[in-house]
This record gives C-alpha cells, sequence and structure tokens, in this order.
C-alpha cells in the first residue's frame, strides 16, 4: 500500500513539471510562473550559448549566476542550466587566474 502512494506522488510530481513545457511546431519551450515562454535548448545549443554569454563579443567573463540570469532573460532555458553555467564558469581559465586578484 505504501508503495502505491509513493508511485502516486512521484507521477503527480512529474505530471506538474511537465505542465511547465509547451511544444509548439518544432520547438519545445518552457513556461515560467509570469506566463513567459523559453526556448528550450539541447546540449550542443547550450553549450554555443554559453561561450557566447561568458567569452563572446560582447562577453565580460560573468559569474554563473549572470550568466543564467542572462541567458534567461534572452529567452532560452535548458533544466540543468545553472550547473552548466557554473562547469562552463570553473572551466574558464581566464577567470580562474585572476579570480582572486
Amino acid at each position: 500500500m505504501e508503495l502505491q502512494k509513493d508511485a502516486g506522488r512521484r507521477d503527480k510530481g512529474i505530471h506538474y513539471k511537465a505542465k511547465r513545457y509547451v511544444v509548439i511546431g518544432d520547438d519545445m519551450f518552457y513556461r515560467t510562473l509570469e506566463g513567459l515562454l523559453l526556448k528550450c535548448l539541447g546540449p550542443v545549443e547550450s553549450n554555443r550559448l554559453l561561450h557566447e554569454v561568458h567569452e563572446g563579443t560582447c562577453g565580460t567573463h560573468q559569474s554563473a549566476r549572470k550568466m543564467k540570469w542572462l541567458i534567461r532573460w534572452s529567452g532560452y532555458y535548458w533544466p540543468t542550466m545553472l550547473e552548466d553555467c557554473f562547469k562552463y564558469y570553473k572551466g574558464c581559465q581566464a577567470c580562474q587566474r585572476f579570480g582572486k586578484i
């Protein structure tokens, strides 16, 4: 009986999270609490966007949380965004070299 209750809670959690996503044409979007639609990106597109935000033409080697804010403000989303921003920021040699000065 306890196993069925636990499975029911998991199904409700998945159902609740799935309601936040919308498919329009061939693109998937994430719906924010404000009702805005953010385009979901795959691994290749997200890495390209991380590079552009952090080191691109106007890149100023921002911290991970600032990168996440800039990406969401630009209208993009993926579930592991903050973790990926931290990995990219920690892997940037220029940021690590001059980080404590």
